[in-house]
Order: structure tokens, then sequence, then C-alpha cells
């Protein structure tokens, strides 16, 4: 693995067909504040990584993520307008439970296991250990079920952040959808239209205006339902990149 291998301090890790919001940047600013809230870091202390220490493995797209029974703490996005609308989120396993929440809120809390890797980061120490429990240790089955093990066996020490509804998700593009996956059947549909899981502004469906930098020109899947992006995308990190979000614990 070439996070230990090069000793990188933290490293996020895609599959080729993920896809995410144009406000990455933004999304993944407030989910470092979220991380470091979770893990207590003291307001005077600069932690090694933006996201806090102590951490191992941040799950940023996932198909189903759950909560730890243990520490239900809950680091709380209000009026996030790249949060997808529920009846948009696709999912395959169980999720934190949103009722308690407005419909465009984010949520940052210690899991105890995901599924599907559409993307992870993971710290160096994470890294290790997921390099020995994966390669060394008995284990044969998919990675993202040997992630989920490792963050639900205490045991084994390894600390899981999750995120919901998740920011980063696969893309399906125009054409066959039997060339969709290579571990299962896609079927003989033809897609007259691409489209992205779980993402409000996506990347690789403005990919035009953004080469040309039209921001302005940036659209959402759900245009009746979700805003367009209107001027320039915020990229710096302010107290309030949007204007109308409140980040708090529970």
């Amino acid at each position: 693995m070439e996070v230990a291998r090069r000793q990188l301090a933290t490293a996020i890790v895609m599959e080729d067909d993920a896809d995410w919001d144009v406000s990455f940047r933004s999304q993944l600013e407030y989910i470092a504040l979220g991380s470091q809230t979770l893990l207590n870091t003291p307001n005077d202390t600069i932690p090694n990584s933006p996201y806090g220490d102590g951490w191992d493995l941040i799950w940023l797209g996932h198909c189903a993520s759950q909560p730890d029974d243990g520490d239900n703490r809950r680091f709380v996005m209000k009026n996030d307008p790249t949060v997808t609308p529920p009846r948009h989120r696709t999912n395959y396993g169980g999720v934190p439970d949103m009722s308690p929440y407005d419909n465009s809120t984010r949520l940052i809390y210690f899991s105890k296991g995901s599924t599907c890797t559409y993307s992870y980061a993971l710290s160096l120490h994470g890294a290790r250990k997921m390099l020995k429990w994966l390669s060394m240790d008995i284990y044969s089955g998919p990675i993202d079920f040997g992630l989920h093990d490792m963050c639900t066996k205490k045991e084994r020490g390894f600390k899981c952040i999750g995120v919901f509804p998740q920011i980063i998700a696969d893309h399906k593009p125009a054409g066959a959808g039997n060339k969709d996956t290579d571990i299962g059947n896609g079927g003989d549909q033809i897609r007259q239209k691409g489209f992205s899981y779980n993402i409000v502004h996506s990347t690789r469906m403005n990919a035009d205006v953004l080469i040309d930098g039209q921001m302005d020109k940036v659209t959402s899947q759900w245009p009746d339902e979700t805003p367009n992006l209107k001027g320039p995308i915020i990229t710096e990190f302010t107290n309030d990149p949007h204007p109308n979000t409140h980040d708090k614990m529970l």
C-alpha cells in the first residue's frame, strides 16, 4: 500500500468511477472541523492533521454507514446546499437516523463500520493497521467488509469516522448499463443520460462548464429541490463559508 510505503501522513483513496460535488473543498473543511471536534482537539492546539489526531479512517463515500453504538455524539451541519434531498438518497444498508434533522443537514460521527469503498481517508497509522489486517491476518473477504470489521471490533483499536449523507459516490455514465461494474450484471439497458448517486452539483456532469471556468453555469441534478450555484465557489476557509450554516455538537 502506497500510504504505508511512502509514509504519507494522510491520503484519500477513491474508486475510479467516483464523483463528488464541485464544492468538495468546502465540504472537507467542514468535515475537518467536525472530526477535530469529535476527537476533542483543544482550541489552542494545532493538530498534525487538519482532521485532528487519533483517527484511522474517515468514510467519505459509502453505500451504508452505521454510527457507533457506544458514542452517540454528532457534529451537525445545517442548511448545507450540497446535501442530497432524502428521496434521492441511495443506500444499500443502515444509515444514521436523520428524522430529528432538517433535510439539508449533514452529520459527522464515530462509525462502527461502513460498506462500499467509493472513497475513504486514511491516516498513516490507520493504513499500517489496515495493511496488517487485510494481508497478514486471516481474512479473505471483500475489502469493504474487512474495513467494516476493523471499525466494528473494538479490540483492534481502529477509530473510524463517518459522514452522512456521503460526499463521494459512484457515477453512471451514458451508454450500456452492462459496463457499470465488473462484479455483476449491470443490465442490458442503454442509459441516455449519465447520473451520479447522492451528489448534488456533480463534478463529472458539470465538467464542460468547469473546464471553461463558467462557475455560474454549474447545475444541480435536482434543480427543483436543490439550488444551482450562484457565482464562484468559495474555496478559502472562513468561519462560515455558507452564510446560513450552523455547526454544533449534540
